[in-house]
């Protein structure tokens, strides 16, 4: 029979549930005797009777009471209204237990149902512990918080199997309680993090069925039956009433039944009744920050166009940002029907997004929203002139602005005029706010400083700070070692500004590579397409993919090896660090924080239509194509740049304080 050594931590209140917890683990596992210890402050005498008395029916365990001098941990800071200081005691287990190499911590605000002996004979030789990756704090992208990166292994504590040999011999105990003590970060959720930090690389990952919380109960429904561990996570748990969402609570009670606690189900249900009865509203202080993010585009969702805004906004602000102490909701505009009296809202991505009333009653929608921050990236609509709320701040995100002129060159394009849409009233509302101290800026790029001092008209001395756009980064992607093919790209809108005929004319002038233009015209369509008509047929060597996005988008950027772009006028586009990322060189008539110069070559300044610019363009990619080792260096400097300056985990942890701090001026 095999002897598992398993540890509670709980307070006297918490007995009832450690005693459920118990059961069901006998109940599910009688060919195997646990050694149970219960770590705790104080435990009362009627409590210690009731979990005594499981020894009458199940036979294969015994119980042994530790009451701990907690004095060591009383100064460790608790930031999470229902957990209790005793969570802390599993810190002390190796050390207080010298005779035990191996152990099973287990939450009590759990249920075993199933067998539990492939958990005890996982091999953790060379770790510290083992535990279940959490799915919570990878939904809402937490780790970068607290300086760890996306693709870490980050478990829940509420089950870990325990090295306590090794533990012992690195001294793992005293390296928690000097973490705990002095945290390398803010930290949200106290041991749990501390233990994920201190034992950094030295976890391994367990299955899932060992550890499913509430929102593994969730997201994959279809798991639940082979659940071995159900952890009932989060503040509501069954015992609260019918507010407990986790779908697999049922399972509480039924084990529950079987204890010594089998009486206090009247009283369960009493609180059910109340709880339903007298549900209060959460407190205000516990409600996350309401953020609205203005922006007139979402990359297709509700509708819109496929723009560089929108791709921000979608795949890296609304996908990363959102989290337990923030919401964010987007903002598109308003509707043109004036008297509209409702908006209209539509879920895109698990945010919700928003087209406004109709000006009449937009200011009044906005007051029952009460937005705690606007964060805007650039500023494209003045609806936010009807915020009657003199109070409120926005958090300005510059990423292209364009005085007039940057107009200018633009305006050098004769086939196909880009529609010029400068917008006094949206530039004189942001000097307003401005000068009125509600409006904080911040920037993607150094070089766009002074055009937003001189769009904006803002002093000299106006403090804009530096938060560069963010990418993702492939971590399976190996730079030196991908086989990239002759492959060059465009990667963008099909319209006037982005000048995709030169694209074309290149492609034309060098048939020894293939040339693929991801893209397609959204606004001004028609106008568009027939610029662009001659080049579809004719050009063997040149392919129209259409609009591509995720997998399929990355897979044309990482086989290629130059990006180019023909653009009048560009800021900083996330294409090029997307390329960069993946190893791609850009080649551009745009220099954006030299970037292009420093991983690629810059052609220099090309205005009107270009095609007189042709030649600098074939000469600047055949340097690369024709140089592989000067490619391949400049490949490696510019993935090694991206992953330093815009990586993901960096703008979670940057954009997140800065929305905390915005909140709270």
């Amino acid at each position: 029979m095999e002897h598992i050594h398993l540890f509670f931590a709980l307070n006297d209140t918490y007995c009832r549930h450690c005693c459920t917890t118990i059961v069901s683990l006998l109940e599910n596992n009688p060919d195997d005797f646990f050694d149970i210890y219960l770590l705790s402050d104080y435990i009362s005498p009627e409590n210690r009777q009731k979990l005594s008395s499981l020894g009458q029916r199940y036979s294969h365990h015994t119980i042994h009471f530790h009451i701990v001098d907690d004095t060591d941990f009383r100064n460790f800071n608790l930031n999470i209204g229902y957990i209790t200081l005793q969570t802390y005691y599993r810190y002390a287990i190796a050390e207080w237990f010298p005779q035990l190499d191996k152990a099973l911590y287990l939450d009590c605000d759990l249920v075993v149902n199933g067998p539990l002996k492939a958990l005890w004979q996982t091999d953790i030789t060379d770790y510290i512990c083992a535990g279940v990756p959490d799915l919570w704090i990878e939904n809402i992208y937490y780790k970068p918080e607290i300086g760890m990166s996306l693709d870490e292994l980050y478990i829940n504590a509420g089950v870990l199997l325990l090295n306590l040999k090794k533990m012992r011999a690195e001294h793992t105990g005293l390296l928690l309680s000097q973490a705990t003590a002095q945290p390398p970060y803010k930290i949200k959720f106290q041991d749990q993090d501390i233990i994920n930090l201190v034992c950094r690389g030295k976890i391994k990952a367990l299955p899932e069925k060992f550890n499913f919380t509430t929102e593994n109960a969730f997201k994959h429904p279809d798991q639940r039956a082979e659940a071995t561990i159900i952890h009932y996570t989060g503040e509501r748990k069954p015992w609260c009433g019918e507010v407990c969402a986790n779908p697999l609570k049922h399972l509480y009670f039924d084990y529950l039944k079987k204890t010594p606690y089998n009486d206090t189900l009247k009283k369960d249900s009493m609180l059910k009744r109340l709880t339903h009865l007298f549900s209060r509203k959460p407190k205000e202080s516990s409600r996350p920050i309401r953020v609205a993010l203005l922006i007139d585009e979402f990359f297709g969702g509700a509708g819109t166009a496929f723009g560089g805004y929108g791709f921000l906004a979608r795949h890296y602000i609304a996908k990363y940002i959102p989290c337990d102490d923030i919401q964010i909701d987007v903002l598109l505009r308003l509707d043109y029907q004036r008297k509209k009296k409702k908006a209209t809202k539509t879920r895109v991505d698990n945010v919700d997004v928003y087209v406004l009333p109709g000006r009449k009653y937009a200011a009044a929608w906005l007051k029952r929203k009460n937005y705690d921050l606007y964060f805007s990236i650039e500023l494209t609509s003045s609806f936010l002139k009807y915020e009657p709320n003199p109070n409120k701040r926005l958090l300005l995100w510059v990423q292209d602005p364009r005085p007039w002129k940057d107009w200018l060159e633009i305006q050098t394009v004769k086939l196909f005029p880009e529609s010029c849409y400068w917008n006094t009233e949206v530039y004189e509302l942001v000097h307003r706010l401005y000068t009125e101290g509600r409006v904080t800026f911040v920037t993607q790029g150094r070089f766009l400083i002074e055009k937003a001092r001189c769009l904006y008209r803002l002093s000299p001395e106006t403090p804009i700070a530096y938060l560069p756009n963010p990418v993702d980064i492939d971590p399976q992607f190996d730079v030196k070692n991908f086989p990239k093919k002759n492959h060059i790209i465009f990667i963008g809108r099909i319209e006037s500004v982005k000048r995709g005929w030169l694209f074309c004319e290149i492609a034309k002038r060098m048939p020894e590579y293939e040339f693929y233009m991801l893209g397609q015209s959204f606004r001004e369509k028609a106008q568009n397409d027939s610029v662009m008509a001659q080049y579809r047929s004719g050009i063997k060597n040149l392919h129209f993919t259409g609009h591509v996005e995720g997998e399929e988008k990355f897979n044309y950027i990482k086989e290629a090896k130059i990006l180019v772009n023909t653009s009048i006028h560009e800021a900083l586009p996330v294409t090029f660090l997307e390329a960069l990322a993946c190893g791609t060189l850009l080649v551009s008539c745009q220099n954006p924080e030299e970037l292009t110069e420093k991983f690629g070559v810059y052609t220099g300044p090309v205005l009107g239509d270009g095609f007189d610019k042709i030649d600098l363009f074939v000469e600047a990619i055949r340097s690369l194509m024709e140089n592989e080792e000067k490619r391949q260096a400049l490949s490696i400097a510019g993935y090694e740049y991206v992953k330093q300056v815009h990586n993901v985990p960096d703008f979670i942890r940057n954009t997140r304080e800065l929305i905390r701090r915005e909140a709270r001026k």
